[in-house]
């Protein structure tokens, strides 16, 4: 049994503070967390309840916790939530169960600089699973950390992993599914159009019977947004590249599912030498962008995170503008423009921010993020209407 821990008494206290203004639409309570916060995701249970995980070093320690946004205050989700005690978790991610429960996706390893695992665990009604089973453990001289994380049909894992290159293979780097079948993982063919060109950055979604990928393929400043769609037998292209240059830089798709059944990706892409952020929803033939640059022009964009509001409506949020002073910005995509959702968002407009992540669900809409204050990266959480 991995080992199990309690928040600190004054930790729990303040993520169970849950005061409630009538009217139920007014600023979230805090969700506080020991300094320093290294890494912010969010995202929502199977019933779209906002959740959000973060690492924070704690004695030396690079620690995971999860919260769950209830009866309009946080919910703690098990206190420290890696798998072995003195090891370092990295990257979190935040998933929706299909069976309504929640799912978290995050590397650890034994330091800062050596992570060797890929973990997933589910939150039960006996609590959380071991991620032993699920665990993807591999070297990084033969893994990429370029990965992503969906439960699919039946509450499967569903991972799209990228595996680099080395001396002794023939291709560069190869990204391909790994389908979870119960007591193992099903591994297909590379899903690289051409195995000898490196493909990298893979985002996994199910949509009905097909599980899709989108990821970029070609040199680092030469590369091609794809999504590729696999049936269980063979995969198949949907649609031309997504991005608005050929071979130009791409980075960061995420790729996720509207209420409608409809594929929408958001990316960055090379914009005159500054980084913008793209959204496009496939219609069932091709891919349409939807707008133009969503991020403002020339401010460099960075933490890419797409959801749906409930009216299915494309919502993003990203980070925006240079090291040291990036701001927390969020838009809609609503009758044929994208709309601000009132940026900059950050506590203090002149802090530095990043990892802005959004939990869009039925009871709207919830975006966090880090924040430097006074010294310190501290955790933020905010409403979005």
């Amino acid at each position: 049994m991995r080992p199990r821990f309690r928040p600190p008494a004054v930790l729990a206290m303040l993520l169970l503070a849950a005061p409630v203004v009538a009217g139920g639409r007014d600023p979230l309570p805090p969700l506080s967390s020991p300094d320093p916060v290294l890494a912010v995701a969010a995202g929502t249970d199977g019933q779209g309840r906002a959740v959000v995980a973060w690492i924070a070093r704690e004695a030396g320690l690079e620690h995971l916790h999860a919260a769950r946004l209830s009866g309009g205050g946080w919910q703690d989700l098990g206190g420290v939530l890696n798998e072995k005690a003195r090891s370092n978790a990295a990257k979190p991610t935040v998933h929706p169960g299909p069976d309504g429960s929640v799912w978290l996706a995050w590397e650890e390893g034994s330091g800062a600089a050596h992570i060797d695992s890929y973990l997933m665990s589910n939150l039960t009604p006996d609590g959380w699973t071991s991620p032993a089973p699920y665990a993807l453990r591999r070297n990084l001289s033969d893994a990429g950390r370029s990965r992503s994380f969906v439960a699919g049909g039946g509450n499967r894992p569903l991972v799209g992993w990228t595996d680099i290159g080395t001396l002794g293979r023939t291709f560069p780097s190869l990204v391909s599914l790994r389908v979870w079948r119960g007591a193992d993982w099903q591994v297909t063919p590379p899903v690289n159009l051409d195995p000898r060109i490196p493909a990298f950055m893979p985002s996994v979604a199910q949509a009905g019977a097909d599980v899709l990928l989108a990821y970029v393929e070609g040199a680092t400043a030469q590369s091609d947004l794809w999504v590729r769609a696999w049936n269980g037998r063979a995969w198949r292209t949907l649609g031309g590249r997504l991005n608005v240059r050929p071979r130009t830089y791409v980075f960061l798709p995420q790729l996720r599912i509207d209420p409608a059944g409809r594929p929408v990706v958001a990316w960055l892409e090379d914009h005159g030498g500054i980084d913008a952020l793209h959204v496009s929803r496939w219609d069932g033939s091709v891919w349409r962008r939807l707008g133009g640059v969503v991020s403002t022009p020339g401010r460099l964009a960075s933490s890419v995170s797409l959801g749906f509001d409930v009216w299915g409506r494309p919502v993003v949020a990203w980070n925006e503008g240079p090291d040291g002073s990036r701001t927390v910005q969020a838009a809609r995509w609503d009758a044929g423009h994208w709309m601000s959702l009132g940026g900059p968002l950050n506590v203090d407009p002149r802090a530095d921010t990043d990892h802005a992540s959004l939990a869009a669900g039925r009871p709207g809409m919830v975006l966090a993020w880090r924040e430097f204050m006074g010294g310190h990266w501290s955790l933020q959480v905010r409403r979005l209407e």
